[in-house]
C-alpha cells in the first residue's frame, strides 16, 4: 500500500479563521490534559494507559467540559493518538519525554474518514492560469475554498489535517491510501509530500505530521 499526501492551500472567512483558532486551542489543552492525567495515573497506580483508554479518556473529557466540546468527537480521539505517538516515541528512544504544549505550537487538526465534505469542485480562470477550486466542509469549523493543483482519489482518503501556519496561512492536507501497481514510476511528482512508513506509526509525514494507524 503506497501512502501519499497531497497538500492544498485553503482560504475562508475571518469568522472560520477565528474558530480554527478557537478549537487548536482547545485541541492543545485536551493534549495537555491527557498528558497530566497520564502523569497521575501512573504516579498513583504505577499503570501507564493504551491508546483505547487514552481515546475513551478524551471522550470523557470532552463530554464533561463545555471547552473541549468546541471539537469534533473523532478530532477529540486524534488528540489522544498525538500524545499516544509522543509517549511511544520517547519509549523506544526516538524523542524526549513528552511535555506540556505551547498553544502557538499546536498548529494542526486532524480527521479521520468522517466529520469533512468536498463538494463544489469547478474549474476557474482560462489558459496557464486554469486551475480548480473546491469548497471544503469540516466538522465544527465551517467551510474553506481550497486551490486545487493536483488530481487526488477523493475515495481514498484516510485523513484529512488542516494545518495553520505561524504566518497565518492555512493548508489542509488529504492523506490517501493508494495500491501499488506494476511498472509505477518510484520518482515522486516534485510537489509530493514525503511519507517515511515506520512500525508505531503508519506514517510520518516530511512536514512532520504523523499518521497512525487505525486502532
Amino acid at each position: 500500500m503506497r501512502v501519499r499526501a497531497y497538500r492544498f492551500r485553503a482560504y475562508c472567512s475571518n469568522t472560520t479563521a477565528r474558530v480554527l483558532e478557537t478549537q487548536l486551542e482547545a485541541a492543545c489543552k485536551l493534549y495537555n490534559t491527557l498528558l497530566h492525567a497520564e502523569q497521575e495515573e501512573y504516579e498513583e497506580n504505577k499503570h501507564t494507559m493504551n491508546k483505547t483508554e487514552l481515546r475513551q479518556l478524551a471522550l470523557d473529557l470532552r463530554k464533561q467540559n463545555p471547552e473541549f466540546q468546541v471539537l469534533h468527537s473523532q478530532v477529540a480521539q486524534q488528540v489522544a493518538d498525538r500524545f499516544y505517538q509522543a509517549r511511544q516515541r520517547f519509549f523506544e528512544g526516538l524523542a524526549n519525554k513528552p511535555k506540556k504544549k505551547k498553544p502557538h505550537k499546536f498548529l494542526s487538526l486532524v480527521y479521520p474518514q468522517s466529520g469533512w465534505r468536498l463538494s463544489d469542485t469547478r474549474e476557474v480562470g482560462l489558459g496557464k492560469n486554469k486551475k480548480k477550486k473546491a469548497r471544503l466542509y469540516l466538522s465544527k469549523i465551517g467551510f474553506f475554498t481550497l486551490v486545487i493543483h493536483r488530481v487526488f482519489p477523493e475515495s481514498q482518503v484516510s485523513q484529512v489535517c488542516v494545518k495553520l501556519d505561524p504566518s497565518g496561512r492555512i493548508h489542509v492536507i488529504f492523506l490517501v491510501e493508494e495500491a501499488e501497481t506494476l511498472g509505477q514510476s518510484s520518482e515522486e511528482p516534485k510537489k509530493a509530500v514525503g511519507v517515511d512508513l515506520g512500525i508505531t506509526r503508519l506514517a510520518t509525514l516530511s512536514f512532520g505530521w504523523a499518521l497512525l494507524g487505525k486502532p
